[in-house]
Order: structure tokens, then sequence, then C-alpha cells
């Protein structure tokens, strides 16, 4: 019963996003993963992604992200992780951004086959293009990400659906959050090594445009 009702209110969250906004701009997200055991517990992760706007017809940013994770036991992990990003920017070119992160998250015992799980991060980003003296100070974020995923049995799929908030902490404005993120998706695990997935996401912003985004992810993520 609790994980029907955590469902419904996962649902709650999402379909309002999804069909909010009739100005929306479309994309697709290009992302893959490799990950590395580097002894028991901790692992180094590495991520990379290219994002499209403008109908998948325009790259708006590409990104490199390496990092290290510490798994404490079956419920709680932590990681700090640094993202080189490159994005267009008003003029037309693309300029670096430097941000880096720390992630913290936890999830609860499976029940019927059920996992819910919490994902914190807390961030710091600096951009190298200065259009205004604000433009010279880094930003602080928080993202708070509620999931629940299903392990369907005998199969090696996994569909999921969260969402996702983003909120400034280096600055004030009248909005709880500055963005939310909803997605629903399912993966599928070759061997136990390789993992593709596909995933619907809605981009609902109050801080960047275009303000509402539907994207299409692909993924792939590899266990070396």
């Amino acid at each position: 019963m609790m994980i029907k009702k955590t469902a419904l209110i996962c649902l709650t969250l999402i379909l309002p996003l999804a069909l909010a906004g009739q100005k929306t701009d479309n994309g697709i997200w290009y992302e893959a993963k490799a990950e590395k055991d580097i002894f028991k517990g901790l692992r180094f992760d590495l991520e990379g992604s290219i994002r499209t706007d403008q109908n998948a017809s325009h790259i708006e940013k590409f990104y490199l992200e390496p990092g290290l994770r510490y798994k404490f036991n079956d419920y709680f992990a932590a990681g700090v992780y640094y993202r080189f990003i490159e994005q267009e920017e008003d003029d037309g070119r693309y300029y670096p951004r430097h941000r880096w992160f720390i992630q913290l998250k936890g999830s609860a015992p499976e029940v019927a086959r059920f996992t819910l799980s919490l994902r914190y991060r807390v961030q710091q980003q600096f951009k190298t293009y200065i259009e205004d003296p604000e433009d010279e100070l880094p930003e602080w974020y928080q993202r708070i990400r509620l999931e629940l995923e299903y392990d369907i049995k005998g199969l090696p799929l996994k569909p999921y659906i969260n969402a996702e908030m983003h909120s400034g902490l280096s600055y004030r404005n009248d909005y709880l959050a500055d963005k939310w993120r909803s997605m629903i998706g399912v993966e599928y695990t070759l061997h136990k090594r390789h993992t593709f997935g596909i995933e619907y996401i809605y981009n609902d912003s109050r801080v960047t445009k275009p303000a509402y985004m539907n994207l299409l992810g692909i993924t792939y993520a590899i266990k070396l």
C-alpha cells in the first residue's frame, strides 16, 4: 500500500508538468556512462553528454564529468564530481563552465520489487562568459530528486519514474524552485555490464530559456 501511494504521488507530480504549457521546445539528450570499481565500496565514474534543443536540430551544450563515489552500505552512498561544460552563450559561441558538486543518495529497502530513493546534490558553478558583474560570481544550487523504480522479475528491465527540484542558494527570488525536472523511462541490462535506456523528460524552468522542454533521453552505461 505504501509503494502504491508513493507511485501515485510521483505521478501526481509529473503528469501536470507534462501537460502544462503550450509553448515548448523539443530536444534529445544523448548520454554515456562508465564505472569502474577501485576497491570495495569505492567507484570511479565517468559521464559524457550531448544535449540538443530547437527540435533536436541544435547542440545546446555538451559536458564531461568524472567523479568518485563511495558506497557505505546497501542503502547509502556519497560522491564528489566535477563537470566540464561547453555551453552556447548569447553571442552564438561555446564557452566553458566549471561545476563541481557533492552528491548523497539514500535508498529504502526493496518492497514488492519497488525501490524508493532520494538523491541530494549541492553544486557550485563558474562561468567564463561574462556579460554582467554578477556572472563573475559562482552560482550555488541544490537539487533534490525522488525516484521510484521497479525490478521486473525474470527480465533485465527496470522501469522508473522520478521528479527533481532545482533551487538557487546564492540568490533569492519568489520561486519555491527555479527548475522542475520530471522523468519516466526504462533500462535494459545486457550481460550485467551493458545498460541501455530510453526516457522522457519534461523540463520546467523559471530561470533559463526555453521555459518548457520535452526531451527524449537516450542512455548507455558500461561497468568496466
